[in-house]
């Protein structure tokens, strides 16, 4: 998890985003918006980097498991090195990447094992903070959900992923934002690390129907402000696409983190038989894909 003991620029990194706090637009070495950039404001420089280094690791510029110098980097990103070399250590952070010697770094890689831990800590996060901010939500949290839904219907194909990505990570955001910085800054990170997993589900064609009709229900039960029904579908969604994934690419692998998180998400709810119905669609999907 990224040291919530910040700078103030790596605050701003970290919170840019959701609600919080928002980061000007990126910035090119030199420039802002057709204006130059002071050479004594290495902190804009440095966000601008974090962003476009961090990016191109989520969406797969630069492939899980390749080793990649510091220059190598920043030529290919047309970044200087100094600006790159502080993004890295806070991308290290992240979990993205791995430094070694000679200024060298490794891309964290993707396998299911991470996946697994991945999902259940988003299952473990998002459920718990769902059940105290979703009866607060206001009429103007719905609107943004609701708009995110539509933007998200309006790029369902594969070559929009970014603009549906993006909508659906806001949606996610906007029901557990008013639980404070630090919850936000912890699931927007889980949610960003999902996206390279997102990229390998949203190819399969059923995935994007399944996922809106899930939405939906998450949605009214947002409306109905009922948390408890929000995090025990939260729970499954979540779930559910990362079980799809461990099917379709190692069907052998057992999500043992997921299949407990979902359990821990949904006690209470409806008891014995609404885990029992959790461990029979767990393995129906894990035998049908």
């Amino acid at each position: 998890m990224t040291n919530i003991l910040f700078r103030d620029t790596e605050l701003d990194v970290g919170i840019r985003c959701f609600g919080v706090k928002f980061l000007a637009k990126p910035v090119h070495d030199g420039e802002v918006d057709g204006a130059e950039v002071d050479s004594a404001a290495p902190g804009a420089l440095m966000a601008d980097a974090y962003e476009r280094i961090k990016n191109a690791i989520l969406r797969g510029t630069f492939s899980p498991g390749a080793r990649l110098s510091q220059v190598k980097i920043a030529e290919r990103l047309g970044l200087s090195r100094t600006p790159v070399r502080e993004a890295l250590r806070l991308i290290e952070r992240d979990g993205l990447i791995t430094s070694q010697r000679g200024r060298q770094v490794v891309i964290s890689s993707t396998s299911m094992a991470d996946l697994d831990e991945l999902y259940a800590l988003r299952i473990k996060l998002d459920s718990a903070t769902v059940r105290l901010c979703v009866p607060d939500l206001t009429d103007d949290d719905l609107a943004e959900m609701r708009d995110c839904l539509n933007k998200m219907d309006n790029n369902s194909s594969a070559e929009d992923f970014e603009e549906f990505d993006a909508a659906h990570r806001n949606f996610h955001m906007i029901a557990i934002r008013a639980a404070g910085p630090r919850h936000i800054i912890y699931s927007a990170q889980l949610n960003e690390h999902a996206e390279r997993y997102r990229r390998m589900y949203i190819v399969q064609a059923s995935s994007y129907q399944q996922s809106k009709s899930e939405h939906e229900a998450i949605f009214e039960a947002c409306e109905a402000r009922d948390g408890e029904v929000v995090a025990a579908l939260l729970a499954e969604h979540y779930a559910r696409i990362a079980l799809t994934i461990i099917a379709q690419i190692e069907p052998q692998f057992e999500p043992r983190l997921v299949r407990s998180a979902v359990r821990i998400a949904l006690e209470g709810q409806s008891g014995p038989s609404r885990k029992a119905k959790v461990d029979a669609s767990i393995a129906s999907q894990m035998r049908a894909i």
